[in-house]
């Protein structure tokens, strides 16, 4: 009887362990969806920015997932039955207003890019005109 509860409680410590195992697999499941959902979505390139710090396991299997954003703490839940992330909604304005910036500041760049292609052209051309033989005489030799 003794071989047997023991046998038997082995089975059971197994069961806990192998069980904790898939739990885990699970959370890290869950967190690297999450870590996908927020590079691809939010910040696309930008994989520094986003670290995912838990999991936990909620209601119907699904697990919460916390994480940090460019500094913004962010949540989500995370099915494993469907292998979905839904963040639900939430303001993309932070993301928005840096956006703009960036684009302003390349826009920036360009226009005063092109402002010194311009200049070098227009030198360009004056140079050209000093430089032809007979271009100064040649426009009033053709009025007399």
């Amino acid at each position: 009887m003794r071989t047997d509860k023991r046998v038997a409680a082995g089975f059971i410590v197994l069961g806990l362990w192998f069980g904790g195992c898939s739990s885990d697999k699970a959370k890290n499941h869950a967190k690297e969806s999450a870590a996908r959902y927020w590079q691809d979505k939010a910040y696309p390139g930008k994989a520094s920015d986003v670290q995912v710090i838990e999991a936990e396991q909620i209601d119907d299997g699904q697990f919460r997932v916390r994480g940090i954003v460019d500094g913004e703490t962010r949540v989500g839940v995370f099915s494993p039955k469907s292998e979905t992330f839904s963040e639900g909604y939430y303001s993309l304005a932070a993301e928005r207003n840096k956006k703009i910036a960036e684009m302003e500041q390349e826009l920036k760049y360009w226009k005063e890019k092109a402002d010194a292609l311009d200049k070098e052209n227009y030198k360009m051309k004056v140079l050209l005109n000093l430089q032809k033989p007979g271009a100064a005489s040649s426009g009033s030799d053709a009025k007399n």
